[in-house]
C-alpha cells in the first residue's frame, strides 16, 4: 500500500471516531412560560461542577439543565461566574422552586439552597423568570 492510501485511511478513521473522542455536550428543547431554552446537559459531576462557571456571555434563549439520579435538595453556587442567573429546580415536570444569583465579587460567592427536592435544574439568564413571569409550580416539558 502507498503512503497517499496509508495518510487517507488514517484521516477517515480520525473523522469517524473524533465525536466519540472529543465529545459535545448534547442539548436539550426545554419549553418553560411560553418560551423555548435550548439548554447544554450536565449530566456528569465534573459537568455539573462546571456548569456555566466562566462564560462571559449567554443568549436568551440558552442555558444548561443540571439533571441528577434522583430528587435531592441540590445547592447552587456562582464560583467563577461571570454572569447573573435565574435557577429553576424542576421536580415532577413542574417548577419546585426558584431564585436569582448574581455573580461572583472578590470572595464572596452566591448559593442558594432550594425549598423543595428536584431532579432537574435549569440555568438561563438573570431577568427570565421576571420577564416571563414563571412562578412556583409552572409546568416545565423537557424534550430530550
Amino acid at each position: 500500500m502507498n503512503k497517499k492510501w496509508f495518510v487517507s485511511i488514517i484521516l477517515i478513521l480520525l473523522a469517524l471516531t473524533f465525536p466519540f473522542v472529543f465529545p459535545r455536550n448534547k442539548v436539550v428543547k426545554v419549553e418553560i412560560g411560553g418560551k423555548t431554552i435550548t439548554a447544554e446537559i450536565a449530566k456528569t459531576d465534573t459537568q455539573r461542577v462546571k456548569g456555566l462557571s466562566g462564560r462571559d456571555h449567554l443568549d436568551n434563549d440558552k442555558g444548561m439543565l443540571f439533571v441528577f439520579p434522583q430528587n435531592g435538595l441540590y445547592s447552587f453556587w456562582m464560583k467563577n461566574t461571570k454572569i447573573p442567573l435565574d435557577i429553576i429546580w424542576i421536580n415532577n415536570n413542574k417548577i419546585a422552586d426558584q431564585t436569582t444569583l448574581d455573580p461572583q465579587i472578590d470572595d464572596q460567592i452566591p448559593q442558594y439552597t432550594p425549598k423543595n427536592p428536584a431532579n432537574y435544574v435549569l440555568e438561563v439568564n438573570a431577568g427570565f423568570l421576571e420577564e416571563n413571569q414563571i412562578k412556583i409550580g409552572d409546568e416545565v416539558k423537557l424534550n430530550f
